[in-house]
């Protein structure tokens, strides 16, 4: 979510602020309510006292938005928006996607780029990773347009069912490999952090189902993995990684309200 505000004097042109929500996983918006254990299942369940929101924006009238579970940045201006990449639309251009997952980058990575696959998260990496028995650590490079075509089908229809039959805290009773501590056929699923560079995600795959394919790395690529040969020996399992997201910098810490003695809520 992204909420733009103007700042300044009233004989002054008003300068902006955009702050962009990221809700993750998890994260809720209330509107004229904050989040109890009384009316929240999952707290309930796990902890003793009210949840403090991340966030909470008044308005003149009394109103008010609690934020909770998110991040808060503050960004220069949103990114512009373009139906092409969502993957829920039927306007998404496929052979634009199949050709960006092609490249000499693991594919757990590409996957995520929400510049060009705007809807699939990590539960939907993993589902589709699965579903075309991809291992998440192949290189794009290495897909057939047939296989990257059929990972990018998987993602879209996976998708497309998590909105269609997915509850706030239980997005599908039928996940296939994450969090499965084995397959459909029984194997033991695997998991780790993977990504590339700087970014990872928790992954779970099956090593039998999904088979690593053997490639030659560039150098560059290896000295980005640190791949056996290079500086330092690590797994190439264990990889990070960065998507394409909007610059950003953590928003400054500022006390916008309080929900009780001693409860600040900061930004």
């Amino acid at each position: 979510m992204f909420l733009k505000f103007e700042t300044g004097q009233s004989k002054q042109p008003p300068s902006h602020i955009w702050l962009r929500y990221h809700f993750g996983m998890w994260g809720t918006l209330r509107v004229n309510e904050l989040k109890t254990i009384s009316n929240s299942t999952l707290y309930r369940a796990r902890y003793i006292q009210d949840p403090k929101p991340r966030v909470v924006l008044t308005f003149e009238r009394g109103d008010f938005l609690a934020f909770y579970g998110c991040s808060v940045q503050q960004i220069d201006s949103p990114p512009i928006l373009d139906d092409r990449t969502d993957v829920l639309q039927d306007s998404f251009n496929i052979g634009k996607s199949i050709s960006f997952l092609r490249q000499e980058k693991p594919v757990c990575y590409l996957l995520l780029n929400q510049s060009h696959f705007a809807g699939v998260k990590n539960i939907v990496k993993n589902e589709a990773l699965y579903s075309a028995r991809i291992h998440p650590m192949q290189m794009g490079t290495s897909l057939s347009a047939e296989k990257a075509l059929e990972l990018v089908k998987a993602a879209r229809n996976f998708a497309k069912t998590w909105v269609e039959d997915g509850t706030a805290y239980s997005p599908m009773g039928t996940l296939n490999i994450y969090c499965k501590k084995t397959c459909l056929l029984g194997h033991k699923v695997q998991r780790d952090m993977l990504g590339y560079g700087d970014f990872t995600r928790i992954t779970y795959w099956c090593s039998l189902c999904q088979p690593l394919q053997s490639t030659v790395p560039s150098s560059e690529l290896q000295a980005a993995l640190q791949l056996p040969g290079t500086s330092g020996e690590k797994n190439p399992d264990v990889v990070d990684g960065s998507p394409n997201l909007p610059t950003a910098k953590k928003y400054p810490m500022v006390v916008l309200t309080e929900t009780g003695p001693g409860s600040n809520i900061y930004a």
